[in-house]
């Protein structure tokens, strides 16, 4: 389960037709009896990213490397970063929290020690 690694807040799992198949709780319907089921934001996702893959398949196609096969793609915002990793017959889709530098906050507990001596 890929909700089980750190920074993951969401996962779905489509279809080769763009539709969203399995999808993580927080973007699932719980119905009485069944299994949860995708809900609207999860199809959301499917549906984008089954028309983004198509327009890069197409693109790669174009500039001539149809034997490379798209392995997996990084979309990043300033808020999220989407991981898709497209199969024969599934394609999964990881949102997740961008790992944060730990870096610059030791740069500048230094810099104010500086300040302080």
């Amino acid at each position: 389960n890929p909700q089980n690694n750190p920074g993951v807040h969401a996962f779905v799992v489509m279809n080769e037709a763009g539709i969203a198949v399995k999808a993580s709780n927080n973007l699932s319907t719980k119905i009485q009896g069944q299994q949860p089921v995708p809900n609207d934001k999860a199809a959301h996702y499917a549906a984008n990213i089954s028309l983004l893959l198509s327009k890069v398949k197409a693109g790669l196609k174009k500039e001539g490397e149809e034997q490379d096969a798209l392995e997996s793609l990084r979309l990043r915002t300033s808020t999220n970063e989407i991981i898709v990793v497209p199969a024969e017959k599934y394609t999964i889709i990881v949102i997740h929290e961008p790992f944060k530098k730990k870096v610059k906050k030791e740069e500048k507990k230094e810099g104010e020690e500086k300040k302080e001596e």
